[in-house]
């Protein structure tokens, strides 16, 4: 194509060209009138012209950030990780929250939580606490008055629960001292009830509430007193004849293992110590773990402690 420029300039500037180049400029116009044959057209048209990208040659490339480049990797597990994160760190923060805030029902569903997993012995204490907790918790507020009333109508019905779950523990002295304990934790229930922005007759109604479970627990405190230093007369008689069975060796105890008479003999010295010292649930519950033994052996002279059980 130079070549043909340097010839169209020459014969522009009329300067004739030579016989090499005469020739060429002939070719060349030669070449200029071949015309295309259809079918070649035909077949350039459909196999180049409108041939279309192989899928992947020509894709756009996705650019990516190195610092993130891993989150699609890993995603199956940071994703339950992060929920899980912000889950927990939802109930932690909640535990910091005042009546009012969102996240206020979440506390309130932990602390139910806590009462409901909780043992018969220590139920009791952990609804008290409870409680003192929610109180604390409206004297810190002056609004949401709905709220407030809500939460103290729960207040007094722990309060009317827990002489009912102390009633519930089997154990006489520990009944008796966790009964103990709820006194001394329920002092400063009424001074906690004065701090909480009520209407006259809602504080009226949770001072009664406060005041008509301390008086219970004060009963309940006196009456399993009494029950636990008041030994029944009859319980020596069975202590006598226990000790007459474990005297006659050739009668009662020929099938025992030497195990079990050791532990027998061991359980009526403790039941006896126990009367004299006045601790009669401790010598109740000897004798009932001889008439365990005996009854594996199966037999007559079982001493009957049914009619013991309204103490224990």
């Amino acid at each position: 194509m130079q070549e043909k420029d340097l010839i169209l300039n020459k014969m522009r500037n009329k300067v004739l060209p030579s016989e090499a180049e005469q020739v060429l400029i002939k070719k060349l116009e030669d070449l200029k009138n071949i015309k295309p044959n259809q079918d070649w057209a035909n077949w350039l048209r459909s196999n180049i012209l409108e041939a279309k990208p192989q899928n992947g040659l020509y894709n756009k490339p996705k650019i990516r950030l190195a610092a993130f480049s891993f989150i699609s990797k890993y995603q199956k597990v940071l994703v339950p990780s992060l929920l899980s994160f912000f889950l927990v760190s939802s109930f932690v923060f909640a535990q910091t929250t005042l009546p009012g805030n969102v996240l206020y029902p979440v506390k309130t569903l932990t602390q139910n939580a806590k009462i409901h997993f909780a043992s018969e012995n220590t139920k009791p204490l952990i609804r008290l606490e409870v409680a003192k907790a929610r109180m604390e918790d409206l004297g810190k507020i002056q609004d949401h008055q709905k709220e407030i009333s809500a939460i103290t109508q729960n207040v007094r019905k722990d309060l009317e629960t827990v002489t009912q779950e102390i009633k519930k523990i089997d154990k006489k002295q520990v009944a008796l001292d966790v009964s103990k304990d709820i006194q001394e934790r329920s002092k400063n229930l009424k001074d906690l009830a004065d701090n909480i922005p009520l209407e006259d007759k809602e504080r009226e109604e949770l001072n009664k509430s406060v005041e008509d479970s301390q008086s219970q627990v004060l009963a309940l405190i006196m009456q399993t007193t009494d029950e636990i230093n008041q030994c029944p007369s009859y319980l020596q008689d069975k202590l006598v004849d226990l000790g007459k069975y474990f005297n006659d060796i050739q009668e009662g105890l020929y099938q025992w293992s030497a195990d079990d008479i050791i532990e027998s003999r061991n359980l009526f010295m403790e039941a006896s110590d126990a009367f004299k010292a006045g601790d009669c649930l401790t010598a109740i519950d000897k004798i009932e773990s001889i008439n365990i033994l005996m009854s594996i052996y199966s037999l007559d002279v079982k001493v009957e402690t049914s009619t013991l059980e309204s103490v224990n």
